[in-house]
């Protein structure tokens, strides 16, 4: 859903006002954002009338998830529909055969969609919202978001990094859920996990140097408030369409033959040894560092 915010502006240059359909909570990113309408719903009241009744009579429906659920909200909702290019067989195929991992780009797909061939995600957030955070946490420090929703994406050491980029003389901020904060208390920084709303991760993330992350939805909440990340990958890879771009940021990638070995990164590894993020911390660390500090450190 991050990542559908690069088409915002674009739709407006063409004389839409945007809309945005999601489920609940996520909508809440776009709290402070002005140029887009949000419209949440519970999953279980997408196709009831009251919701359907919220979605009718648009000029332009753009669908950007291309699933079973956007597929009957088509038929039953009629009008003029444009998708994007999903690539879903070359991706699937690309977890058994190197010859199908091909660069691709999700962002890229969804401005096509529309007749655009350049954009980034863009999120807003209100100058309220970040003086708010910058009184408390100043904005010379680094973002670490250790979570991800499956092991095999989930870089075991983030705790060594935020070690030695202490040792370095940097505050390290955390950022990430309930979840993610049973996993890293304790730990010798700023630990924000579990406390902030998703507009608020949004500000501070933005207020951060740099973020580092798996590849997960925070690494995307970065692209889209345009702080530079890098991106560590496990099970999952470039190919499947949810990599930094040059510009954006680092991406670190082991390039393992087993590399990807799922479209999601479900599962457990095959091996049991989770190789594919066996990354030195001190490698990770070099990475963030030349990115925060690109004028010398």
């Amino acid at each position: 859903m991050v990542l559908a915010s690069c088409v915002i502006d674009p739709l407006k240059s063409m004389g839409y006002t945007p809309y945005l359909l999601t489920f609940e909570p996520y909508g809440d990113v776009f709290e402070d954002d002005r140029r887009v309408f949000v419209i949440q719903t519970k999953r279980e009241e997408l196709f009831k009338k009251d919701t359907l009744k919220k979605l009718r009579g648009f000029d332009l429906y753009l669908d950007l998830h291309k699933n079973l659920r956007t597929v009957l909200l088509r038929l039953i909702l009629g009008g003029d529909w444009r998708t994007y290019k999903k690539d879903t067989l070359r991706r699937r195929l690309a977890v058994y055969f190197e010859s199908f991992r091909k660069p691709y780009s999700v962002v890229n797909a969804y401005l096509r969609a529309i007749g655009y061939e350049d954009g980034k995600p863009k999120i807003e957030v209100s100058e309220k919202r970040l003086g708010f955070w910058r009184e408390r946490l100043g904005d010379d420090f680094l973002c670490v978001g250790p979570g991800a929703r499956y092991t095999k994406k989930r870089y075991p050491h983030f705790d060594a990094l935020v070690e030695l980029l202490v040792r370095e003389g940097c505050k390290v901020v955390l950022v990430g859920d309930k979840r993610d904060r049973a996993l890293t208390e304790g730990w010798n920084c700023i630990n924000l996990c579990g406390e902030l709303s998703l507009v608020d991760t949004l500000a501070v993330i933005k207020l951060s140097r740099v973020f580092v992350g798996n590849d997960s939805g925070l690494l995307h909440m970065a692209r889209a408030v345009g702080t530079k990340a890098v991106q560590i990958y496990g099970g999952t890879h470039p190919t499947f369409g949810f990599s930094l771009s040059k510009d954006e940021g680092q991406v670190l990638l082991k390039g393992l033959r087993c590399q990807p070995c799922d479209p999601h990164g479900k599962g457990e590894c095959k091996w049991g040894t989770y190789e594919c993020l066996n990354i030195e911390p001190a490698v990770v660390k070099d990475k963030v560092l030349r990115l925060a500090f690109q004028g010398g450190y």
